[in-house]
This record gives C-alpha cells, sequence and structure tokens, in this order.
C-alpha cells in the first residue's frame, strides 16, 4: 500500500514540475522582445510582403528560408555564415496579418544549438525586416 501511494506521489510531483516549467516557457515566448515575441509595421501590402520575402538577394543581412507549414503559418530560418565559425541558425515563427498597415509579427523559437536566447542582436532584425519589407519594430 505504501509503494502506490508513493508512487502516486511521485507521478503528481513530476506532472507538477512539467506543468510548471511549460507555463514558464510559454509566458517568455508571449513576452515581447527578442526572446520572446517581435512585431513590426510596413505600409506594404501582403502580397508585396510575400513577393519580397521570395526574393533573395547578396545584399540580405542573413541567408533565410521562409515556407509556410501545415497550419497556415510561416517558418522563417535565418542563417548567418562566419567566416571561421559555425554559422549561427534561429528560427522564428512569422505571422503577417493584412490591414491599413501589414503588422509583421516574428515568434522566436529557437537557435541551433538549443539556445533559449537569440544570439542575432535586434538590430539585426530590425535591419533585415527594414530592407526585406520596409518594416519597423512597433513592440
Amino acid at each position: 500500500m505504501n509503494a502506490v501511494f508513493s508512487m502516486i506521489i511521485l507521478i503528481a510531483v513530476i506532472g507538477l514540475i512539467i506543468f510548471l516549467l511549460s507555463r514558464r516557457e510559454n509566458t517568455r515566448r508571449s513576452q515581447y522582445g527578442p526572446a520572446g515575441l517581435s512585431e513590426f509595421r510596413t505600409d506594404l501590402p501582403l502580397d508585396d510582403c510575400f513577393d519580397r520575402l521570395d526574393q533573395h538577394s547578396e545584399d540580405d543581412v542573413f541567408a533565410y528560408e521562409c515556407r509556410r507549414e501545415n497550419d497556415g503559418g510561416f517558418l522563417l530560418h535565418l542563417t548567418l555564415h562566419q567566416p571561421t565559425k559555425q554559422p549561427l541558425d534561429t528560427l522564428y515563427t512569422l505571422r503577417l496579418d493584412p490591414g491599413r498597415q501589414t503588422v509583421v509579427t516574428l515568434i522566436f523559437i529557437r537557435e541551433a544549438f538549443g539556445y533559449q536566447e537569440p544570439l542575432f542582436p535586434p538590430a539585426m532584425l530590425d535591419e533585415f525586416l527594414l530592407q526585406k519589407l520596409e518594416a519597423h519594430r512597433t513592440k
């Protein structure tokens, strides 16, 4: 009887720990800033934003891939190749919302090596979105 009771308590404690850790991660991702949610606005219409993201150039700040996911969202994979180091990779969820101004929302997912914070400075991300979409950070 004591073994069963101990197992129930152990499972409950493990469940509580998992719940608290996932809640902490969700809170981190919902905060504004480089490690959470970043919002930009542009005067370009939605179709022009898609067209510009499809056009790659040698002058782009990052090498990138923007692909549509099954749920209708987009996955933005930014890569910066450094001459003597491992390339830096960052993964974002990209959402474009039409309106008077197109709202570009980026939600940080992860770095290539599992870091919970992006390695790219926010200024580089701002420069990339200004260059590609003429978008300015609002949050």
